[in-house]
């Protein structure tokens, strides 16, 4: 199952921990929240996916 990034995104920002969202959301995995932080992290940076590939 695919997440888009903004609903993890949205999630955290809304005040829950990875550990509650993980809790409610059992299909989730915490490499799930890493990935989401690091495409945020580029997308923020100005840096292409390819560029840190």
């Amino acid at each position: 199952m695919r997440w888009p990034v903004e609903v993890l995104l949205d999630l955290s920002a809304s005040g829950m921990g990875m550990d509650e969202i993980l809790e409610d959301h059992p299909e989730l995995e915490k490499e799930d929240f890493l990935a989401v932080f690091e495409f945020a992290k580029l997308a923020i940076s100005g840096k292409s996916i390819r560029e840190m590939a």
